[in-house]
């Protein structure tokens, strides 16, 4: 699978796929193996004022590939790292 498959993935089908889950207050990101390496599937919700994902609801962020499962941020992390780099909304901002 390639990152435009994963950014229309809903949460209810990849995590059954997730190879490794990073979680905290701000979501989850989900680490999917596809085309050309690992792929992290970040789901929001927490930034959003929820305390569950939406098992409907396509990742708000997608990342990848990269070689090595263990290179992906923490949520926390990730929402850092966008609002760095002019991100303010997080609705699906990556498709």
């Amino acid at each position: 699978m390639t990152a435009e498959v994963f950014r229309r993935m809903p949460y209810a089908e990849a995590l059954p796929q997730a190879q490794r889950i990073l979680v905290d207050g701000y979501g989850e990101g989900l680490v999917l193996q596809g085309t050309g390496g690992y792929y992290g599937l970040y789901y929001l919700f927490g930034v959003l004022g929820l305390r569950e994902p939406v098992p409907s609801h396509p990742p708000d962020w997608v990342e990848g590939p990269r070689q090595n499962q263990e290179d992906f941020k923490e949520p926390y992390q990730m929402v850092h790292w966008l609002e760095v780099n002019g991100y303010n909304l997080f609705v699906n901002e990556s498709k």
